[in-house]
């Protein structure tokens, strides 16, 4: 008898849940909440940096000027601690979460391959 996919997606939600690499991040993303000049910061980066994406997205024209900007302004909160620790969880959250996606994927593209 095969597994029950759904029971092992419940089992996998809870078990990134339980991750320490989750909890970083919830425990980051707490913090800057804490902040809101920090987070207001973070929040105005992140609507440039979504305007960036869509203009990419869509075939926009992209001044070389907005994306020196961008990697100037990252840098800039980069410096600063709780806006640096957040970043960093965060993106360990992304690469655990994709890292997974790909587990997930891999064998099925195997399969649909043939």
């Amino acid at each position: 008898m095969s597994a029950n996919p759904y029971d092992k997606a419940h089992e996998l939600a809870r078990s990134i849940l339980n991750h320490e690499t989750f909890k970083n991040y919830v425990q980051a993303k707490n913090n800057l909440e804490q902040k809101p000049d920090c987070r207001d910061k973070v929040l105005e980066f992140r609507n440039r940096q979504l305007a960036f994406n869509r203009a990419q997205i869509t075939g926009g024209k992209i001044a070389e000027e907005e994306v020196r900007q961008l990697s100037v302004d990252f840098a800039k909160l980069n410096q600063e601690k709780d806006i640096a620790a957040f970043f960093d969880a965060e993106a360990k959250f992304i690469q655990m979460f994709n890292d997974i996606q790909e587990i997930i994927r891999q064998p099925l593209d195997r399969v649909l391959a043939k």
